[in-house]
């Protein structure tokens, strides 16, 4: 199954060698902002690490990391979190990119290869994302791979010291299948 090949990226399991890179863009202030850290040290690096190697993707209940890899250099420059719940049938997607590799098309080439392994492959029901209300970047990205609106929770979580908003977006594996002409 990995790794997941696109046209610039692989997606692929985490490796130690990559816990160096993982830790110097998800510490930028930019990358962290609506994530649920203010900082990423080396320490919260090597606990990801060791209880992520432990875990198989597509296991119900469990949240899988996969690395966001460019091909030309070998260069990790993002992750791709999936949670699996519902018995293995939906599956709520997050994803986190270094700034320096933003709005060039990554993340949406690595959603895309991860939704089609979801629905094509793995024969998922529903595929969710939730995202901070102030992160238009994000929201414009799952729209752009057919994500719908499904709501906005007002001040439903309490976030880096005070209330946020959230906005979650789905997608079931027959708005997919349409999308990309598969019946």
């Amino acid at each position: 199954m990995f790794p997941l090949a696109t046209q610039r990226l692989e997606l692929r399991p985490f490796e130690a060698a990559f816990l160096e890179r993982f830790v110097a863009y998800r510490r930028k202030p930019e990358v962290a902002l609506y994530q649920s850290w203010s900082d990423y040290t080396q320490a919260d690096a090597l606990a990801f690490y060791e209880q992520q190697r432990a875990l198989s993707f597509d296991t119900d209940e469990t949240w899988y990391q996969l690395a966001m890899v460019r091909k030309q250099d070998g260069l990790l420059i993002g992750d791709v979190a999936a949670h699996f719940f519902d018995e293995g049938r939906q599956v709520e997607l997050g994803f986190t990119l270094d700034s320096a590799y933003q709005k060039q098309g990554y993340a949406t080439e690595a959603m895309r290869a991860v939704l089609k392994l979801l629905f094509l492959e793995l024969k998922k029901h529903r595929v969710s994302a939730t995202c901070d209300a102030q992160n238009v970047g994000a929201q414009r990205l799952l729209e752009r791979l057919g994500f719908r609106q499904e709501g906005v929770f007002r001040k439903n979580i309490f976030f880096k010291g005070s209330w946020g908003d959230e906005t979650t977006y789905a997608m079931l594996g027959e708005e997919w299948a349409r999308q990309d002409g598969v019946t």
